[in-house]
C-alpha cells in the first residue's frame, strides 16, 4: 500500500501529513518565511518520515489560483509546479489545489461537533455548501453534491470589491479606497485587512493609533482597554456577515456557509453575539431565503487536510488526476 504526500499550505503556515487510504499521520507545520520554496519545505518534511510503505504522489492545497499546474501564492513569496515537484522528490504524480478547493471537497465529511452553530440549523439536504475563510487572506469555495459525486467550485470571490451597508462601513471604505486605490473583501476580512481596518477606525474617529499586528488587534479587543480594538473587531463581525450572505446568494448555499481559516476561531463566542448573522440575512426581499440557511464556524485544527482525503480518494485510482475531478 502506498502512501500520499498531503500538503495545506497558506501564506503564512504550510502543514504537511502523509496520509493511508483511511488515516492521516502525525501534521508537521512549519512557517512559509523559513524555506526558500516549496520543495525545500517539503524536503525538510520528507526526512523526518521513517515510514517504510512507498510515496504514490502528493496532493497539495495552496492559497493562490492554481492555472496549468502552477499556483503563485497570494501573501508569499513561493510558486508551487506540480512538475518541478513531482520531478524533485521522484514521486510518479503531483497535483496542486487551491487550498479553499481542498476545504470544500470536505465539507460534506465534517464532523459538525468540530463547528460551532450560529444561527438555526435549517440546511437543505443535497444543496450546494460554500466555505469562507479569512486567515492571510480571504478565501471562498462552494461544493455541490450530485448523484456523482461532488463538484468543487474554486474561486478568487476574497477579491469583490467590498460594498457597504452602512453611512459609516462607505466612510471607512472611502478610507481603503484612498490607500489601496481599491477596497476589495480581503482588504478587511483577513489578517492584514484586522490591521487597515484598525487604522481606518482610528482615523474617522480622529485618533492615533499604533502601528499593530493581528494577534494584538484581538488580544486588546478582548484583554485590553483598547476601545477601537473593540471596534475594529465588532466591524469585522459585520463585514464578515454582510459578505458572508451575498457568498451565500451567489452560491445558492442553502446547504450552509462555513467560516475557516485562522482568525475567527479566537472569538467565535463574540462572533455569535455580534452583528454578524443579522448582517447575514439583511438582503431585502431575500431575507426569508437566509434565515434558512446555516452558518458554521470550523473549528477543526486542519480542515483542508479532509478534503484531501476525499481528493485522495480519487487519486488513488486516477495517478493523473485533473483540475475539477469529481469525488466520490
Amino acid at each position: 500500500m502506498t502512501r500520499i504526500l498531503l500538503a495545506d499550505i497558506g501564506g503564512t503556515y504550510a502543514r504537511f501529513a502523509l496520509a493511508g487510504e483511511h488515516s492521516i499521520g502525525a501534521t508537521w507545520s512549519t512557517e512559509v518565511g523559513r524555506h526558500a520554496g516549496a520543495i525545500e519545505a517539503l524536503r525538510a518534511y520528507l526526512a523526518l518520515d521513517h515510514g517504510k510503505e512507498p510515496i504514490g504522489g502528493a496532493l497539495l492545497a495552496a492559497a493562490g489560483p492554481v492555472q496549468g499546474g502552477c499556483c503563485k501564492l497570494t501573501n508569499a513569496a513561493w510558486t508551487l509546479d506540480e512538475e518541478q515537484i513531482a520531478g524533485a522528490l521522484h514521486l510518479p504524480w503531483t497535483r496542486i489545489v487551491n487550498d479553499l478547493e481542498a476545504v470544500a471537497a470536505g465539507l460534506p465529511d465534517l464532523d459538525l461537533a468540530q463547528t460551532r452553530l450560529i444561527g438555526p440549523d435549517r440546511a437543505l439536504p443535497g444543496a450546494p455548501m460554500a466555505i469562507v475563510a479569512p486567515g492571510t487572506g480571504l478565501g471562498m469555495a462552494c461544493v455541490i453534491v450530485g448523484p456523482s459525486g461532488r463538484c468543487v467550485v474554486p474561486s478568487e470571490g476574497g477579491h469583490v470589491s467590498l460594498a457597504g451597508t452602512n453611512d459609516r462601513e462607505d466612510r471607512l471604505i472611502a478610507i481603503l479606497r484612498r490607500r489601496f486605490g481599491r477596497a476589495s473583501a480581503e482588504r478587511i476580512l483577513s489578517g492584514p485587512g484586522l490591521v487597515n481596518l484598525h487604522q481606518a477606525i482610528a482615523e474617522l474617529e480622529g485618533c492615533d493609533a499604533p502601528r499593530l499586528t493581528p494577534s494584538d488587534v484581538t488580544e486588546l479587543a478582548f484583554d485590553g482597554p483598547s476601545p477601537i480594538c473593540r471596534a475594529t473587531i465588532d466591524a469585522f463581525c459585520a463585514f464578515l456577515g454582510a459578505v458572508t450572505g451575498d457568498v451565500a446568494l451567489t452560491f445558492g448555499a442553502r446547504g450552509g456557509v462555513y467560516i475557516g481559516g485562522g482568525i475567527v476561531p479566537r472569538f467565535v463566542d463574540h462572533l455569535s453575539r455580534s452583528a454578524f448573522r443579522e448582517q447575514f440575512v439583511s438582503k431585502g426581499r431575500m431575507r426569508t431565503y437566509l434565515e434558512r440557511v446555516p452558518t458554521r464556524v470550523i473549528l477543526h485544527p486542519n480542515p483542508a487536510f479532509v478534503g484531501l482525503m476525499s481528493l485522495a480518494r480519487v487519486a488513488r485510482g486516477n495517478p493523473a488526476p485533473k483540475a475539477g475531478v469529481r469525488v466520490a
